[in-house]
């Protein structure tokens, strides 16, 4: 085609109204045009070609049907109508088309199209391509147009001819291409085109407003012609919408008919708007009323159609038009460049030049009263002094021009009006905005361009308003159209959020939000009109309807108009939203009341069509995510992590992709490319970003609406899901990340992997499962976590291998949080004998897994094998790691732990202290690993008896822990739970009981009714309640608590006896005797078989036993008056040692030795560790000799025969080194120091520095051997038979009958707990009469409560509940309450150990 050649003539055809005519009326208007062609030219009848006559034909449809016909083929006329009727008869007219399916009716066609196609090509081919890639550009220029869900704004072109490359779409074949513009959804299924890994479904374009695609005939003959001239474009409709009459059909397809050709009239009249200043450019020819019958008949038959069309072109004025257009296809005169046709033209003749008027607010507007009064305050303040700009921004179909028209008819109806003049423009478009302005210049006759609009406002001295609607197009600057004048005002409204920065005060813009629920409520009713005022009970309906649309204006405005125009209620409607969300946000559905002309899933579509490459891959990883709290450092922490093994490729690649965008030219991290990705989507309001948390969020709505539109893109194959999941697990901070950031990191983590699991994101490999597993231990979701390594095993368990075991041990750690100790120790026991074999003794995930099978031993109160367990993890620790690393410092923790459950309280708080410190140096006070080691030493001060400090220790931890983990989290439930428990040691049994309900309730729902820390809930409830004298409540819950132990733990374990102990004690409160005794019976029986006889837990339910048995009541009631006494003696020592009165401690001290050493005999440990304490508080008050005296008493004491030291060796070592240092002393002072020094000094069981205080011979045993030794024997000796409590003798050693537990001195005694008593009722000692008349003090007795003394975290140790002993009746004062009594005077000792929490380190 040469440069000089005459111009150009273009032909545009409309899609089909009713598929029941077609597009014969473009055919037959074409007929008439030819004939009269034929006329002028001097032709032969039937000669025309369009292919011949037209150099580019575009069609939608049906009509894009016809353009292939005429233009691609070549057919004539004569032969298009023939081949077009036999389509209708085929598929639309045909006898049982109305019965069959989308799919039998798009089969039924494509069936059709591929005989026609193969009559038309030579050599026959009914695949024939639509585009040849190297054919060259054909005579006629071909295009139809389709539609995908993501380019609702724009249809897409399938050409003829090699197009822009950047717009090219996938190649297809001509009945794929004729098949995507005519699949109505109404009436076909979409047609999938494309490469396999980029498949996407087309549609028809004319259902979404461009059944005339005139437009795109015009942007193409553009691009196709950029140096060429155009004659004539000629543009063919279907009928115009004029008196439609509704028969033989229903309401809704007359409804339907009205709207496709309202769409085409739409497009005409902005077309000839464009170019009505050229004369004989730009023809339509469209039947414009009387052609109803025929096209909503049916099976409307040719000769009716005929008719209205030959009435059509009689009329004078359609017959001059055709006769015009006839001439300029002849003579082809060069009316206009085709680089011309966009735009709006010069016009040419003088005409009339309407201002675009500011419209009404809808009628239905409501709320929105805050925004508006800002709105007025601002406007109304300084008027006069400088230039008012006012933004509105927000997410599309927020309501923002509804706003701004409200505001605008309240100021112009208030008196006086507050504008003289209000000017609109519509800014979506550089292009309409020049006009709108144009149009006020044209009218008020200051000139010709949008420019002198902006300069005539400008100097206007009167108060005038310039409104620029929907400025959302960032391709041009704004601020040009802006006048400069102190006394107007202008409203902006836009989707950027950027056009903000044009106001001159921070006051002046405003983020339009979803409505406030009554708001929205208001809204729903008044558009249901007479139906909107629910019944009696439906309020709640409407409710549910608001918040199921999150109160979004456009949601609620377009679901009223659905109800109100099907006669939907609200109930039917919320069923219906259930399942066809997607539907109905989608399609527009009755009178939209404020003439908005998109449907909620549309407008976002526009938004999303206008984004960049990378910013749509963005939204479309987080659509899967949940729509809050987005971290944008997890972008950061992906684009920088090494690539995942094991996944799901194609989801890798397509993530790659997109974090290649995030990467500099060296594969780095690149912040300033990722911002320029956040602010594209941010510039449509799409995202929110709160810059003080570093979060990203999205509306509930687009976050939905862009999950479904992947689908519509990429195919419903499209690994989505697995590219977010494999974004999160990129991020996740692994064990040895222990930072407080990583901690948030992790706890932002959790609710989007809650999102993507439901949605189907696969995590059963190994390597991913161990990938996401921290976020869930943090979170203490052990039953998900359980599921998660259960999965991971049965897929790889087969293959075998460090990461399989490393599975096994974490499945085995989520058992025992879960209470499934003896499965764990199953799993943890091969782990461990496995790693021995293949890694060693002291590699890493050797010494992991040893210390969780430690912990499940502690778990089943195996607590020697613990203990030896501990010690030894501790010892290689330490060799491999250093003192620091947390590894070793969990593992002190968790010996810490193992220690409490003995008894040795002031060995767990050394160990304690030092784990805390080193834990808020490396992490700080506020990490969750360092509140927990808090809370521990807490629960630590509670076993020694430090309530006071205890208490304040516990209120500080739970408080942090409430603003770092929530409320809801496992470790605060426990801590609230242990908080409780300090209160009732308080006596303040009110409040601890307030505080006990709700937590057990919400326990209850975190670990499940029958997990042990729930049950542990439900025992210190039932104890609050014995306190209160509630007695049947307590009851109630033991009876409840008793069956689910037994289904938990077994009928044997610790916990269960514990449990019956309880219950039969509030049989006994009640007076249930027999069922106590019965249930003691039980209980005394299994743990003689279980413990053994020297447990203490099997004496203290033996006791209980015989107490129930019966004793004399006068008796018992007696000696529990001299409990009473001997307690406050004890207590008296104890407050004066807290408060430093060390004169009247050391008098009340050598009361107690004297007491002791009459009833005991002066060699029980117990005696020997009052007169080394008395020895302490003289060293403090600087009584030298007093102290030595004391000391060399104790030493002489442990040297002799009588002493047994078994079980007793720290106190034995503690005796020894103060007497050595004194002996290596060369002064009073410097021995009272050494001496008190050496004594403080705390000299651990688990090897710590012990070589440097005694040196051990070469033919001894090692310093740990040493303690592994002493921590059996002392067990022995806690748990001493009970003929040995008996025993009283002066001469002989009692260690194996009581529970000395040595600490640095006496301070730490607790009060006397008469939870622990024999049956046997000898005379008490005269001795002990003696030493309470010089006593003469009294103190209460406080029963103790199931504290879990430490919690579960990363690896740190949880210990479960403690025996809970409610009395039956009153103790007996006896030869072993006196023992008892001895043996808590350090510290009370926990009889079982608590429930194991460490956490397994997954490598």
């Amino acid at each position: 085609m040469s440069e000089d050649m005459d111009g150009l003539t273009v032909l545009s055809i409309d899609g089909a109204s009713r598929h029941q005519s077609g597009v014969m009326p473009p055919l037959l208007i074409l007929q008439e045009i030819a004939s009269r062609y034929e006329t002028d030219k001097g032709s032969l009848p039937g000669s025309f070609r369009t292919n011949k006559t037209f150099q580019m034909i575009g069609g939608v449809g049906d009509g894009g049907l016809l353009a292939l016909m005429l233009g691609h083929f070549g057919i004539s006329i004569n032969d298009a109508i023939r081949d077009y009727r036999h389509i209708l008869k085929a598929v639309h007219q045909h006898p049982d088309s109305a019965g069959w399916s989308k799919e039998e009716r798009s089969q039924r066609l494509e069936t059709v199209l591929k005989a026609l196609v193969a009559l038309k090509t030579s050599p026959s081919d009914e695949n024939h391509p639509l585009t040849k890639p190297k054919e060259e550009s054909p005579r006629c220029k071909v295009f139809v147009t389709a539609m995908h869900a993501l380019n609702l704004q724009h249809p897409i072109l399938l050409r003829n001819y090699r197009g822009r490359i950047d717009s090219d779409p996938p190649n297809c074949t001509l009945v794929e291409a004729i098949r995507a513009t005519t699949a109505m959804p109404e009436l076909f299924t979409p047609v999938t085109l494309g490469p396999p890994h980029r498949k996407i479904d087309y549609f028809s374009p004319a259902c979404h407003g461009f059944n005339n695609p005139i437009d795109q005939v015009r942007q193409e003959a553009k691009a196709a012609f950029p140096s060429h001239s155009i004659s004539c474009i000629i543009s063919l409709g279907c009928g115009h919408p004029g008196p439609i009459q509704i028969k033989d059909t229903t309401e809704d397809a007359a409804r339907a008919v009205v709207q496709l050709a309202m769409d085409s009239v739409r497009a005409a009249e902005q077309t000839y708007r464009r170019l009505v200043g050229i004369p004989n450019l730009y023809f339509r020819f469209d039947v414009p009323y009387g052609l109803e019958r025929a096209v909503l008949r049916l099976n409307p038959t040719l000769s009716e159609i005929r008719a209205h069309i030959t009435t059509y072109v009689g009329q004078d004025q359609t017959s001059d038009q055709i006769n015009s257009a006839v001439k300029q296809l002849v003579e082809r005169p060069a009316s206009i460049k085709a680089s011309e046709l966009d735009g709006i033209l010069p016009v040419e003749t003088t005409a009339t030049v309407w201002v675009k008027k500011c419209p009404l607010p809808s009628p239905n507007f409501t709320g929105r009263r805050d925004e508006l009064d800002h709105m007025h305050a601002y406007f109304v303040s300084g008027v006069g002094s400088s230039s008012h700009i006012y933004v509105i921004y927000g997410l599309g179909g927020c309501g923002k021009t509804q706003l701004l028209l409200q505001f605008i008819l309240e100021c112009q109806t208030r008196s006086p009006r507050m504008f003289d003049d209000v000017y609109f423009a519509d800014a979506s478009l550089e292009t309409t905005l020049e006009a709108d302005l144009k149009a006020i210049a044209v009218n008020k006759n200051i000139g010709e361009t949008a420019a002198d609009t902006v300069e005539w406002l400008s100097y206007q001295t009167n108060r005038w308003m310039l409104v620029l609607d929907n400025a959302d197009d960032k391709s041009f600057s704004m601020q040009k159209y802006i006048p400069k004048s102190v006394h107007g005002s202008v409203i902006i409204t836009s989707r950027n959020p950027e056009l903000a920065g044009l106001t001159a005060k921070d006051s002046g813009s405003r983020r339009i939000e979803d409505l406030e629920k009554w708001a929205a409520e208001e809204l729903l009713k008044k558009l249901m009109g007479s139906k909107g005022s629910p019944s009696d009970g439906e309020d709640s309906l409407v409710t549910q309807v608001v918040d199921m649309l999150h109160c979004f204006p456009l949601a609620i405005t377009q679901a009223g108009s659905y109800m109100s125009a099907t006669g939907c209620g609200y109930q039917e409607y919320i069923e219906l939203f259930q399942v066809e969300r997607s539907r109905l946000l989608r399609e527009r559905k009755g009178h939209i009341p404020d003439n908005y002309p998109w449907s909620v899933y549309t407008t976002w579509a526009i938004s999303f069509e206008q984004l960049k490459t990378a910013p749509r891959h963005f939204m479309q990883i987080c659509s899967h995510l949940h729509y809050t709290g987005i971290p944008k450092d997890l972008f950061k922490r992906a684009a920088t992590s090494r690539p995942l093994t094991e996944v799901d490729e194609r989801a890798q690649i397509w993530l790659s992709d997109f974090m290649n965008h995030t990467r500099n030219d060296e594969g780095q991290w690149n912040p300033v490319a990722f911002d320029e990705i956040i602010q594209n989507v941010m510039s449509f309001s799409l995202l929110d970003y709160d810059s003080e948390t570093r979060l990203f969020s999205f509306h509930p709505l687009v976050h939905d609406w862009t999950r479904e539109a992947i689908h519509f893109t990429h195919g419903q194959d499209f690994p989505d899901v697995q590219c977010a999941l494999q974004l999160l697990a990129l991020c996740v901070p692994q064990p040895d990340e222990r930072s407080s950031t990583s901690f948030l990191l992790k706890r932002h983590l959790l609710p989007h992997l809650n999102s993507l699991v439901p949605a189907g994101a696969d995590i059963s490999s190994v390597p991913m499962a161990l990938r996401i597993s921290p976020v869930y231990e943090q979170a203490g979701r052990w039953n998900d976590l359980a599921s998660i390594f259960e999965r991971a095993r049965e897929s790889g368990g087969s293959r075998g291998g460090w990461d399989v075991e490393t599975c096994t041990d974490n499945l085995a750690s989520s058992y025992r949080h879960l209470g499934r100790h003896s499965e764990a120790l199953n799993l943890q026991l091969s782990v461990v004998t496995s790693r021995k074999k293949t890694l060693g003794d002291e590699d890493p995930s050797t010494l992991r897994s040893m210390n969780n099978l430690a912990e499940s031993y502690q778990a089943l109160g195996r607590y020697g094998e613990a203990l030896e367990l501990h010690l030894s993890v501790l010892v290689n620790m330490k060799r491999t790691w250093g003192d620091e690393h947390p590894d070793t410092l969990n593992s002190m923790n968790n010996l810490a732990g193992t220690y409490l459950a003995l008894g040795k309280h002031t060995e767990a708080l050394d160990l304690q202290l030092l784990v805390l410190s080193n834990q808020k140096r490396a992490l700080g006070d506020g990490h969750p690993q360092t509140l927990i080691s808090t809370h521990n030493i807490a629960s630590t001060y509670r076993q020694l008896g430090k309530h006071g400090e205890a208490l304040d220790l516990k209120l500080s931890v739970l408080a942090n822990m409430q603003e770092t983990l929530g409320d809801e989290h496992p470790n605060t439930l426990l801590s609230l739970n242990n908080l409780a428990m300090s209160y009732t040691d308080l006596g303040m049994h009110a409040k601890a009981l307030d505080l006990q309900v709700p937590v057990l309730e919400n326990m209850t729902q975190a670990f499940g009714g029958e997990h042990p820390h729930t049950l542990a809930g439900k025992n210190n409830l039932s104890l609050t309640y014995c306190h209160l004298g509630r007695y049947a409540e307590a009851l109630e819950l033991q009876l409840s608590a008793l069956p689910a132990l037994k289904r938990t733990l077994g009928d044997e374990h610790p916990d269960t006896l514990t449990s019956m102990n309880n219950l039969a004690s509030a049989y006994a409160h009640l007076g249930r005797h027999e069922e106590a005794t019965d249930l003691w019976i039980s209980a005394v029986n299994t743990a003689t078989r279980v413990l053994g006889t020297e447990h203490p837990l099997t004496f203290n339910l033996q006791h209980r036993l015989e107490q129930c048995l019966g004793c004399d009541p006068g008796e018992r009631d007696d000696d529990n008056s001299l409990v009473q006494e001997l307690d406050s003696v004890m207590a008296t020592l104890l407050q004066y040692e807290q408060e430093e009165r060390w004169e009247d401690a050391i008098e009340q001290g050598e009361i107690a030795v004297e007491a002791f050493s009459g009833i005991m005999g002066e060699y029980n440990p117990n005696t020997v560790l009052l007169i080394f304490s008395l020895a302490m508080n003289n060293l403090k008050l600087g009584r030298t000799d007093d102290g030595r005296r004391h000391i060399e008493r104790a030493y002489r004491l442990i040297q002799d025969d009588k002493f047994s030291s078994e079980g007793h060796f720290g106190l034995v070592l503690r005796i020894e080194a103060a007497h050595s240092r004194l002996c290596l002393a060369t002064n009073p002072e410097e021995q009272a120091s050494l001496a008190e020094h050496q004594a403080n000094l705390v000299v651990t069981e688990a090897g710590r520095d012990v070589e440097t205080l005694i040196p051990v011979a070469e033919d001894e045993p090692s310093p740990q051997v040493r303690a592994a030794d002493a921590a059996e024997t002392r067990r022995k000796a806690l748990n001493a038979p009970l003929k040995d409590r008996r025993e009283v003798k002066d001469d002989t050693a009692t260690s194996g009958s009581t529970r000395a537990i040595e600490t640095e001195d006496s301070r730490h005694m607790s009060t006397i707990s008469p939870e622990i008593h024999s049956a046997t009722t000898p005379k008490t000692s005269q001795a002990v009469t003696n030493a309470l008349q010089r006593s003469g003090e009294t103190s209460a007795r406080k029963g103790n409560g199931e504290e879990h003394t430490s919690f579960p975290n990363n690896q740190n140790k949880q210990t479960s509940p403690a025996v809970i002993n409610t009395p039956a009746t009153s103790p007996s004062l006896n030869q072993t309450n006196v023992e008892t009594i001895s043996s808590i005077l350090v510290s009370k000792i926990r009889l079982q150990e608590l429930c194991d929490a460490s956490r397994s380190i997954g490598g």
